[in-house]
């Protein structure tokens, strides 16, 4: 199977996981970091060497795709909050504009992002798949 038609499945799968959000948020959010890592795993190929996202974003820009490259940053840097916790990209978030999901500021039980609601998941795919769709047009 080439990988731009193991990153569709992969996509479509997920977009069915990001409609049903009854399981436990750390499987959920388990989910998010294995459909993150194969993504980037699949399509590092279209860059020499360096940080994927980081790559991606810059060449968005370069395309004048600056909303979806923004989106590409913040779903990137929120992936990095759900297994870091607080620190630079948690930071970076908290003085960003326009999020397309809701941080929340850390206190007591409540996760810094809640991958269960306010559509993290599904705008997560979305953004993913407009990524992707924009990769393999080139």
């Amino acid at each position: 199977m080439s990988a731009p038609d193991e990153i569709t499945k992969l996509l479509t799968a997920a977009r069915a996981n990001a409609v049903d959000l009854t399981k436990p948020v750390p499987e959920i959010e388990a989910e998010i970091f294995d459909l993150v890592s194969t993504f980037e795993a699949r399509l590092q190929h279209h860059f020499k060497r360096g940080p994927f996202f980081k790559k991606l974003r810059a060449l968005l820009v370069e395309n004048g795709n600056t909303t979806l490259a923004d989106s590409v940053h913040h779903y990137a840097q929120a992936v990095n909050v759900l297994k870091h916790g607080t620190g630079a990209s948690y930071r970076e978030l908290k003085s960003a504009n326009d999020l397309p999901f809701k941080l929340h500021i850390p206190a007591g039980n409540i996760r810094l992002i809640d991958v269960a609601k306010g559509g993290f998941y599904a705008g997560l795919v979305d953004t993913l798949d407009q990524a992707h769709t924009f990769l393999i047009s080139r």
